[in-house]
This record gives structure tokens, sequence and C-alpha cells, in this order.
């Protein structure tokens, strides 16, 4: 979240936000349609932000990993769009929605801070919705590159990580079957592209996984 903002503001921000903040596997930091109570900052851990559709389907609309930021569906209403739930042991920074108005209020750096992980997330749907319309090889290939990205980006391995989410969850997202998905996990690694074990993604080829995205 401190990324754009002043040393001093930084220094600031410390002060405002309540951290180590815990949640175990399964347990929810919000629920859809409560109140929006502030901005979550991942600091270990992962989540899936959840949506409900017909029939209280569930549809998995994002993973969040450490680094990211969870909120920005109950910013704009003051109610939570969305039902963010721990994938693992989550320890996580709460920035409560009174403190950021009071920041918005001094500070312009923090205010264009959250337009642009607003518009960051804007971008990433309009992605998903792009990647609905390709094969389900398009869509696990660019899975495992955007995973390898984002993880990059915070300053973690992109080439070797693991992903904490089931094969039923990744399905969900993508919008394919939990058969499906690991039956294109042993292609890319009879391709050479993949090496899997278990949970555990090794990138052996990054470029080859792009060239079959153009």
């Amino acid at each position: 979240m401190p990324r754009g903002l002043e040393r001093f503001e930084v220094g600031e921000l410390a002060l405002l936000v309540n951290r180590n903040n815990i949640r175990q596997k399964g347990e929810a930091i919000y629920h859809a349609g409560s109140p929006y109570r502030g901005m979550i900052a991942i600091r270990s851990g992962s989540v899936k932000l959840i949506s409900f559709g017909q029939h209280d389907n569930e549809l998995i609309v994002d993973f969040i990993l450490p680094g990211e930021v969870l909120g920005f569906d109950g910013l704009s209403t003051q109610i939570y769009h969305c039902t963010a739930v721990a994938l693992e042991t989550v320890n996580y920074c709460h920035l409560p929605a009174h403190k950021i108005n009071a920041l918005d209020s001094q500070k312009s750096h923090f205010n264009q801070l959250l337009l642009e992980r607003s518009c960051g997330q804007f971008d990433a749907q309009v992605e998903r919705m792009m990647l609905s319309r390709r094969s389900a090889e398009e869509r696990v290939a660019s899975f495992v590159v955007q995973m390898s990205d984002r993880l990059q980006l915070r300053g973690y391995s992109g080439a070797e990580f693991r992903l904490s989410m089931s094969r039923e969850e990744i399905g969900n997202h993508l919008g394919i079957t939990h058969e499906t998905v690991s039956r294109i996990f042993h292609l890319f690694q009879d391709k050479q592209w993949l090496e899997i074990k278990s949970k555990q993604v090794k990138i052996i080829d990054k470029k080859k996984l792009l060239n079959f995205l153009h």
C-alpha cells in the first residue's frame, strides 16, 4: 500500500494501521453485504475473493496475494460486494475507513494511490473478461503467468512458488472443471513448460507459455 507515498507519509500511515490481524484457513476477513470498514493489506498468506450468483453459487472473483490490497469492492457503496476468505493462515494490516477519510483530506498522494489501485483492479477485471473467451489451455497458461508476474512484482520468486488454492478453486475462477485444470497442468509438464509437485509450481520455460498466449 505505501508505494507512491513520501517517506514521512509512510511513517504516518504506519501509525494508523492495525497490524498482525490473523485469520486461519477458511475464516472470513469480511462478508458480502457487510458495512465497509476499510482496506486490508495482506502481509502473508493468500485470500480468495468470492461473489455469489443465483442459488448462492460461489464464484471466485480473484485471489489476493501477499503485498496486495483488499477492500475495493466496498469503497464506492460503503458495503462489501464480495466475501474474502483465507486460503491459508493469513496475517494482514487493517486501515479503518474513518482513518482513510482523514488521510484523504490531508494528503493527495494517498488519494491518488487508492485511485491507482482501484484502476488496477478494473484493468484486471477487463483482462479476466477477455480471458473467458479463450481456450481452457490459454486460461490456465495465463493464470500461471499472472501469478508469476504478481509475485515477482512484490519481491517474491516468479519462477518457483506455491499455489495455495486447490484445483477446484482454480477451475472455479477460470470457468473450467478441476479435471480440466489437472489435465492441462499435466500437458504443460509433458511439454516441459512447468514442473508441478502437489501445489508447488516451477516455471521451466516462461517464454513458451507467453508465446502460447499470443
